[in-house]
């Protein structure tokens, strides 16, 4: 669901082959890691070819296989797109959780620095995507994550960008999706891009999520 405030993009963004013309913030549910990356490869690829700023960021466990499985599918040289700034791979022990915490003001002013560097750069609009499991690990100032989601938002109203949120529902409670679900104007759900009619403004959720503080990420283990 737009918002008529969302900036429009300089070029239509393709997601799941639906394309976007404004800019937005995106939550994605995948069943498998082969249907992430027929959702990740076209778009990152579309983003390259089109002289945007990539950035994707995983837990550092995991970077050097997902840098491999990009390289792999994509067919180009990531260290090229690398050197020449155009693409940054980047840990979530770098971003989310730099010093052992994730601070929500932080990570808002982390992120603002990143649009507003490639707007003066030869990149100037920026498409990311984050897998957001770092969250399960209860590090101190995670409990601010749906705050910082919410107020995502006000950025795709100032800047060029296409904000994506990966998020596993086999391992965050119900209650945590449903505030990823309020928290972002369109979802991806397996091969489809659809509106998401239970997004919720940022001022009316912040209002709510005040009242009723936040809920639990990880799911419950069962016995």
């Amino acid at each position: 669901m737009a918002s008529v405030f969302n900036k429009p993009t300089l070029r239509p963004v393709s997601v799941c082959g639906e394309r976007i013309p404004y800019a937005t913030h995106i939550c994605a549910f995948f069943e498998s890691e082969a249907q992430e990356y027929d959702c990740l490869v076209p778009y990152f690829t579309e983003g390259l070819e089109q002289d945007e700023q990539v950035v994707t960021i995983r837990d550092a466990a995991r970077l050097n296989e997902h840098k491999r499985g990009l390289e792999d599918r994509m067919q180009i040289s990531l260290d090229d797109c690398i050197q020449r700034e155009q693409l940054r791979v980047l840990a979530s022990e770098e971003t989310y959780l730099r010093d052992g915490f994730f601070g929500n003001e932080r990570m808002g002013l982390m992120l603002e620095e990143v649009l507003k560097a490639a707007e003066a750069s030869p990149y100037k609009r920026v498409r990311t995507c984050g897998d957001m499991t770092w969250a399960l690990r209860e590090m101190p100032g995670t409990d601010e994550l749906m705050e910082y989601e919410s107020r995502v938002n006000v950025f795709t109203r100032e800047h060029d960008c296409t904000l994506m949120c990966v998020y596993d529902v086999n391992k965050f409670s119900g209650r945590a999706v449903m505030d990823v679900l309020a928290t972002h104007p369109m979802v991806v759900m397996g091969d489809r891009l659809y509106e998401n009619p239970y997004y919720v403004e940022p001022t009316e959720y912040l209002r709510t999520l005040l009242k009723r503080g936040s809920a639990p990420l990880a799911k419950a283990v069962e016995n």
